[in-house]
Order: C-alpha cells, then structure tokens, then sequence
C-alpha cells in the first residue's frame, strides 16, 4: 500500500515511474498517501479499497490526461458517495427529532381527550347525589326546585367551558396533523403530496397555469457542524417564516418536502412570474440578519445563509410526480451552478 511507503522510498517510486516532476500526479499519490488515512467518514476496508486502485491504476504507468482524469472521476466518485450518505443520514436525524415531536404532541392530546368522558360522567353522577340531598334537606317546594335548577345550570356551564376546551385541542390535533411539527407554518408532506394531487389531476390542456419553487438551503450541514442542531432548526423556521410571508401575497400554498427542503405552489400564475417571485425569496434570505438565540438572548454575529431554488410549471400530460420531479431537477441544477441562485426548468435540463 502507498501509506506502507517511507518517504524517501516514495520518492525512489515515483522518480522510476517518471512522475516525480509531475505535481498531479504527485498530488494524487499524496492525496491517497497522506490525507486519505486521515478521513474518518471512510472505513478502514474503503481507504484499502482506494489505495488498491490507485496503485493498480500507476502500476500501469498510463501518464496520459486521459488516466489522469479517470482517477480524478473516480476519486469524486467516492467523495460524492460519502457526500449523499452523510446527507442522508443527517436528514433522518432531523426526521427522527420531528416525529419524535409529533408524537409527543399527540399523545398529550389524546390523554386529555380520554379524561373527558371520565370526568364528565362523575360530575353526573356527583349532581344526582346533590341533587337527592337537596330534595331530602329541602321544607318547600320552590327553595328545591330553585336550588336544583341552578346547581343544574352549574353543571351545564362547566360541560360548555370543557366542550369549548375540547374543541379547541380538536382544532389543536386537526393542526397538528396537518402541519409539520417542527415548521409550525408550513403543511406536512402528506398534505403536500394530497394538495399537489389534487392540483393537477383532471387538468385540462388549457387550464390556468400551476407553477412550482422547490427550495433548499445551500451548505446546510456546515450550518448544524458549525452551530448545532438548535441552530440549524431556527434556521429553517426563519426561512418557513420569509417564504409564508412571501406566498401569502399570490395564496401560495408551502410546505416542507423533506429535510431542509421547503415549497410553494402558485395557482394562476405563469413560469415567467414564478421566477420572479422566486427570486424575490433568495434576495430575502440572502439579506436576512439571522441571529442564534442562546438561552433567550441573541447572539451577537449573524450568520449569513442562502437558498437555491428550482422553479417548473405545470405540462398538458404531466403527473403530479412529474411536476415534483421537474422542480426538483432544477433546484439540483441551481445548485451545481453554484448555489444561491434560482433555476427555471426546461427540456435543456
């Protein structure tokens, strides 16, 4: 293995190679050589994995552009596969913390609920005691029937202050279900998916235009590494806030797709429109001066943080998968150009 080399044997290694002159390649072997060891997101079989290939690969002493750029390909190919799973595994943690959340919100609801019936059916059976003792204690006709009735009246408004109680944690779990847990102003996946069904099914060829902004925010685990996970959710809920703000002037409905990816669907709005909408968004999230809050108090430094956005339209034939699909195509090629940046799909894509 390269990492087995002394330095001084290396470099006998490479001058017999012919690529000792050569600062490529020389930074390819130590690349592989010296850093390579020293990533801990790989495993110790994918670190022997790579060094095997890399020595196969100068082995061949194929020095050529061609070679050269076959191992750059293939050395981004495994940075790019530890990439996505390192994303993928912080957004099942961030998954994980808000249906944790959920789950807790809906428990204490369904609790309440329970002791309802409970409490309810032993003030009844406390106002028949009252009741029969009122009538057993009382001389005259009109002192018990008067006494009855307003304990009757009692009872009444506290089954109307418990029903009103009762309604509002209905309203209360109806949210809660609708809602994402932890971006309070946006509506769930699941409601997202049901809406944009709906949206475009049964659409005709010359129906009123349905536009889409597929929205992410650019380096986004820098930001949980850097500041932690709190920070990293009142991130998100200062972008929920900007983006409700923004769509409640053309009834865009949002919602958060998954991870620390948001959207807006416009309804009567064309592709040329949306864009511009979606631009005025990144400007704001651009400029905003978000502050963490630590124990109640602000800090003092900003951090900057910006969005990349996709933005499709609705095609005659198009599934609601394939209005999804097309947003979020362009909110990946929004961010391969560069980040921070709005996208607007086309066939080109």
């Amino acid at each position: 293995m390269i990492r087995t080399v002394c330095t001084k044997d290396l470099y006998r290694i490479l001058k017999n190679a012919g690529i000792d002159d050569d600062p490529d390649w020389m930074a390819v072997v130590l690349f592989v050589r010296n850093l390579l060891p020293r990533l801990s997101v790989y495993s110790e079989e994918k670190k022997a994995e790579v060094q095997r290939e890399i020595c196969e690969m100068i082995a061949r002493r194929d020095f050529s552009e061609e070679a050269y750029q076959s191992i750059l390909a293939m050395l981004d190919m495994y940075v790019m596969q530890t990439i996505g799973t390192l994303e993928l595994e912080e957004a099942l943690a961030f998954e994980k913390r808000s249906a944790a959340q959920l789950l807790n919100e809906m428990t204490e609801i369904i609790a309440s609920m329970q002791g309802v019936s409970e409490r309810q059916a032993g003030r009844l059976d406390s106002f028949r005691e009252d009741t029969v003792d009122i009538i057993e204690s009382g001389s005259k006709r009109s002192q018990i029937v008067s006494r009855v009735r307003g304990r009757f009246q009692e009872l009444i408004q506290e089954f109307k202050t418990e029903a009103g109680e009762l309604n509002a944690k209905a309203a209360y779990f109806e949210r809660t279900a609708n809602f994402d847990p932890l971006l309070t102003a946006l509506y769930n996946r699941r409601v997202f998916d049901a809406y944009v069904e709906e949206a475009v099914l049964g659409r005709a060829d010359d129906a009123a235009p349905l536009s889409m902004m597929m929205i992410d925010v650019d380096h986004f685990k820098n930001v949980n590494d850097a500041h932690g996970h709190q920070t990293g959710d009142d991130v998100l809920r200062a972008l929920a806030r900007i983006i409700t703000a923004h769509a409640s002037h053309y009834a865009g409905f949002t919602a958060r797709y998954g991870g620390e990816e948001l959207a807006v669907v416009v309804k009567n709005m064309s592709l040329d429109n949306a864009a511009i909408k979606a631009q005025a968004i990144r400007s704001d999230v651009e400029n905003y001066d978000f502050r963490a809050r630590t124990n109640g108090r602000l800090a003092e430094e900003s951090i900057q943080f910006t969005v990349s956005i996709g933005v499709a339209q609705w095609r005659p034939g198009w599934s609601a998968a394939d209005l999804v699909s097309a947003a979020d195509n362009a909110l990946y090629r929004a961010k391969n150009s560069g980040r921070n940046k709005v996208w607007v799909y086309s066939d080109a894509i």
